[in-house]
């Protein structure tokens, strides 16, 4: 009895075999596999795709102008604006670096659940210090500019505007591990991490335009000094 059923059930697969292999004879492997995928899983697996893409630079473009309009009162001030004098990173101005940090502040802020205002208002205000740093040469008593700057920009933040005490351990504590006081919040931690990562690009900007594109004389063209105005 046991072999009667072992050989009914070999000659089932083997059956089952040769209906396969009939079934796909003269049909290359892409075609089966095109056959089993529904025409409408595939469509929608791609428009998920472009969705995502459209639906990230829309919610980029939002965040933009919810950025511009918070920042709009701060943008206009005289001493907000004084920044473009000075250059800081080849040629991005001091007031385009600010913008930059304090753009990606925010929106790294917003992404964690943080308190993006204070990110973005500290990440315009950190580099107060109001001066070419280049041609900076230290008084007596004093360090040099990385050491130095945060505490110089802190006091011209308060003097200026409005700061919270958040905003002011940002302002002050941006450079750390320089200033050796660890940061006290968490919004502390990414303006550590953002204006490094702001700096490295400009600075890598500037070598780039310099290297390549042969310009031996680099002028502020983003967020900088006027038309004809040199560094």
């Amino acid at each position: 009895m046991y072999k009667i059923m072992r050989l009914c059930l070999w000659a089932g697969m083997e059956i089952n075999m040769s209906v396969k292999i009939n079934s796909y004879k003269g049909r290359s492997i892409r075609q089966v596999y095109k056959e089993r995928i529904k025409k409408d899983e595939y469509s929608n697996a791609i428009d998920r795709i472009c969705n995502r893409y459209k639906l990230g630079h829309i919610k980029q473009n939002e965040s933009g102008r919810e950025y511009k309009n918070r920042m709009n009162k701060l943008f206009s001030d005289d001493v907000i604006q004084s920044m473009k004098k000075y250059s800081h990173h080849g040629r991005t101005s001091l007031f385009g670096h600010s913008v930059h940090v304090s753009y990606y502040n925010y929106l790294v802020c917003k992404k964690l659940h943080l308190d993006e205002k204070a990110g973005a208002k500290a990440g315009l205000l950190h580099d107060l210090f109001l001066y070419d740093w280049h041609k900076y040469s230290p008084g007596k008593g004093e360090r040099l500019h990385g050491f130095e700057h945060p505490t110089k920009a802190l006091k011209n933040a308060g003097k200026y505007f409005d700061i919270t005490e958040k905003e002011g351990d940002m302002i002050a504590k941006h450079m750390f591990p320089l200033t050796v006081t660890p940061p006290k919040y968490k919004e502390t931690f990414v303006i550590v991490l953002v204006d490094k990562f702001c700096s490295f690009n400009e600075v890598l900007d500037d070598f780039i335009h310099r290297k390549f594109c042969g310009a031996k004389d680099t002028r502020i063209k983003w967020f900088g000094a006027g038309k004809g105005e040199k560094r």
